[in-house]
């Protein structure tokens, strides 16, 4: 968007990828832009960025997690933009792309201790941060789920073990050999979100699960290959061929069989969203003893 005219300004605008620049945007301004293909061609400098490529909506996600999501005035703005994504009968696949460099083991770390101190056993607001940090990342992931889209995290280097539970609601995950995922909430006597411990004990089985969140503050890209939390492992430089590789196959299939296949996969939702708000509420239970140690220890 032009500063002076407020006129938007398309970075490429081929048949094939749309892609449209919104300059001087405020995290808590969030009037729904009419671009085009129903508003789901969106830049948030330092949030998100999207593009079309023929039947792919692909969205990049970056900047401080922390920040972003809880600074958020409308909660749902991101359960809204899935929902027109739900309803866009041209797209076959959404290809999440997680680049988090600001949001490190020092950011959760930080965001959380800043959140349970004194004032938040007292006087409550602080911890209702945290609660909300919590709430949206839970309906975010039960929104990727819901999609009627065959969906695709990718994710590089250094990484919170939240985006790895976050992947956890696509269809394929592929990381690069150097990724990292780092189980932060070891760090403040904390507990992992985005439905780790519900995911990894379906994946992995009770004791493995307990095993891999208790005994380990990192895993790698290979021995998270082994275990089955990602797909694929490549070099860094093929993440975003190798995804495009899956598009193609997905594009072979007809748009009845996709979205028949997701409504089945997803017919025990209900048994995550149950979870998901128990989790919410344990978390609010540790972080209040987490306050209570660094007030009264």
């Amino acid at each position: 968007m032009d500063e002076c005219t407020g006129v938007l300004v398309p970075l490429v605008c081929t048949p094939k990828l749309i892609c449209f620049v919104v300059s001087g945007w405020q995290l808590s301004d969030l009037e729904d832009y009419v671009m085009s293909d129903s508003g789901l061609i969106r830049r948030y400098p330092d949030f998100f960025v999207s593009e079309i490529h023929q039947e792919v909506l692909w969205l990049r996600f970056s900047g401080n997690f922390f920040h972003n999501i809880t600074s958020f005035d409308k909660r749902d703005f991101l359960g809204d933009y899935f929902q027109r994504v739900k309803k866009n009968e041209a797209l076959k696949t959404v290809v999440f792309e997680t680049n988090y460099r600001e949001s490190g083991v020092d950011e959760y770390v930080d965001f959380f201790l800043s959140h349970t101190d004194e004032a938040s056993l007292f006087g409550g607001t602080r911890l209702l941060e945290i609660n909300k940090l919590s709430n949206i990342i839970n309906q975010t992931i039960i929104s990727m789920i819901e999609l009627n889209k065959f969906t695709i995290q990718i994710c590089q280097g250094a990484t919170l073990s939240i985006f790895m539970n976050i992947g956890f609601a696509c269809d394929y995950r592929i990381i690069s050999d150097n990724t990292v995922f780092y189980n932060a909430f070891k760090k403040i006597g904390g507990l992992p979100l985005g439905g780790g411990s519900f995911f990894l004990t379906k994946l992995l089985g009770r004791s493995r699960a307990n095993q891999l969140l208790l005994l380990e503050d990192e895993i790698p890209a290979s021995h998270a290959l082994q275990l089955g939390i990602v797909d694929k492992v490549v070099p860094q430089a093929a993440l975003e061929s190798t995804a495009l590789q899956a598009t193609q196959k997905i594009s072979k299939v007809q748009p009845r069989t996709l979205s028949g296949i997701k409504r089945l996969t997803n017919f025990s939702l209900q048994e995550l969203k149950v979870y998901l708000a128990r989790e919410t509420e344990e978390l609010q239970r540790v972080c209040v003893q987490m306050g209570q140690q660094k007030v009264y220890v």
